[in-house]
């Protein structure tokens, strides 16, 4: 059996911790049978005695930035242009809205201001109730009562009544027209269009759908660009300043160097983490949502760590999983996913874990 260790193999002085979690492990393999404990390729923690040169922490890449584009009024969806992976540009047609009912209240609106301009006119130039028959309407009327002309009447009073009659009229056309204008720009914000180059990420409804004002349509990323976000414990953020380089290292093993963009101002008070940002260099090859690992320079050894920095196989870490995690065998055999935190590849095969394990823990180690 590869992984089960005698002294020699492990080349380490046991203490009395350790010897009673090897003697667990022993009377774990004999209720399971060596041969099933064979299979499950079981290895006991190691404590770690190699210096760390770097820490690594895992993120996601993430756009560069991401809008998400809402309808700016209600109605149902007639078009629906934009897919999921579609690469649009700045001002292209993302979706349409029906618009008949604001189109039939602006002709009931032009009927009023045709209407309302009739009127307006009549005033103007109408003949004035005195009946002097003058052209030149309330004109006319303002200078006979002024210089003692025929038609002067009832004098001033009629003269402002007219007038009065004028001004009310222009007033509701303005009006009319301001009400007009609101529908046609209710009309154009039924054309939703793209805010900025990027690609669809996320499409929310579908064609014939009807929407409300303000309700999510798609997501929209800018992926000229990317970046890479990161969840740094507190006790590494330290170091950390905007315009700092570090390095990335992605699945591939490739090194890429990154500015820190933006750090946030508050730890999270949950997980005991603060989120910073790292721009890309531009033909990285990184996809959104890859993984990526940053490396933080820390020249310190492993017990400054902490006291849980230990080693174990690479081959420990389970295939496929989104954050590092390994599988503990506990005493009556059952295996048990534990996250843990990954500070240094080794050269030796192994890797060099800061946190969530313990010297004399039996992992399992996939074939």
């Amino acid at each position: 059996m590869k992984f089960l260790y005698s002294k020699s193999v492990l080349g380490i002085k046991l203490s009395g911790r350790l010897k009673r979690r090897l003697a667990c492990f022993v009377l774990t393999c004999g209720l399971m049978g060596v041969s099933q404990a064979a299979e499950l390729g079981a290895y006991m923690v190691q404590p770690a005695s190699a210096e760390i040169n770097s820490v690594a922490i895992g993120g996601t890449v993430i756009p560069f930035r991401s809008v998400v584009v809402s309808a700016q009024r209600g109605g149902r969806i007639t078009q629906l242009y934009a897919r999921e992976g579609t690469l649009l540009k700045f001002n292209q047609p993302i979706a349409a809205l029906d618009d008949d009912v604001l189109r039939q209240q602006i002709s009931g609106l032009n009927a009023e201001i045709e209407a309302a301009q009739s009127t307006l006119n009549y005033a103007i130039y109408a003949p004035d109730s005195a009946g002097s028959g003058m052209p030149g309407g309330v004109m006319g009327g303002m200078f006979s009562t002024m210089f003692g002309m025929p038609g002067g009447g009832s004098g001033v009073n009629e003269w402002l009544n007219r007038v009065n009659r004028i001004d009310q009229a222009r007033a509701r056309i303005k009006n009319l027209e301001a009400q007009k204008k609101a529908l046609e720009a209710q009309v154009n914000y039924g054309a939703v269009t793209a805010p900025m180059d990027g690609i669809v990420t996320d499409r929310l409804v579908e064609a014939g759908e009807v929407v409300q004002a303000g309700q999510p349509l798609i997501k929209l990323a800018y992926v000229n660009q990317l970046r890479a976000e990161f969840d740094v414990p507190v006790d590494l953020a330290g170091d950390i300043a905007p315009g700092r380089s570090v390095f990335v290292k992605t699945a591939q093993g490739v090194m890429l160097p990154a500015p820190i963009s933006e750090i946030a101002p508050a730890v999270d008070a949950r997980t005991h983490t603060q989120r910073i940002k790292l721009d890309l260099p531009p033909g990285s090859g990184l996809r959104l949502g890859d993984y990526v690992e940053l490396l933080l320079p820390r020249p310190l050894r492993a017990d400054a760590l902490g006291q849980g920095a230990v080693m174990i196989p690479a081959r420990a870490l389970m295939q496929g999983s989104a954050l590092p995690m390994v599988r503990v065998i506990q005493g009556n055999g059952v295996l048990a996913n534990r996250i843990v935190r990954v500070a240094q590849k080794l050269a030796n095969g192994m890797v060099l874990v800061s946190s969530g394990l313990i010297a004399g823990e039996i992992v399992q180690v996939q074939p």
